[in-house]
């Protein structure tokens, strides 16, 4: 597209999967600020796997990338706060755990 200039609009945009959200005009700042607190309530574990681990385990080989995402998730499952989340979850609820 950059190449040759071509446009799309913000409709044909998501449509495309160019992006994931379609905000009214001058909303974009508002649900920029909703999703990053989103992010930021997640457990700081959860996210250095997503920005971290996974794209190296996109890279490895296959045998290599099993065991790391293997190592990954009982690491983040021994987490003190995932295993918070998890339980609330089973019971239920809504974890009560403030973000860092």
């Amino acid at each position: 597209m950059m190449l040759t200039g071509r446009v799309y609009s913000a409709t044909e945009g998501a449509s495309y999967g160019f992006a994931q959200y379609l905000t009214e005009e001058g909303g974009a700042f508002a649900k920029a600020m909703e999703l990053a607190g989103r992010v930021a309530a997640n457990a700081p574990l959860t996210n250095f796997a997503v920005l971290q681990a996974l794209p190296m385990i996109a890279e490895a080989n296959p045998q290599t990338g099993l065991l790391m995402e293997s190592l990954m998730a009982t690491v983040a499952q021994s987490d003190k706060e995932a295993k918070l989340r998890i339980r609330a979850f089973l019971d239920r609820k809504t974890a009560k755990v403030k973000p860092a």
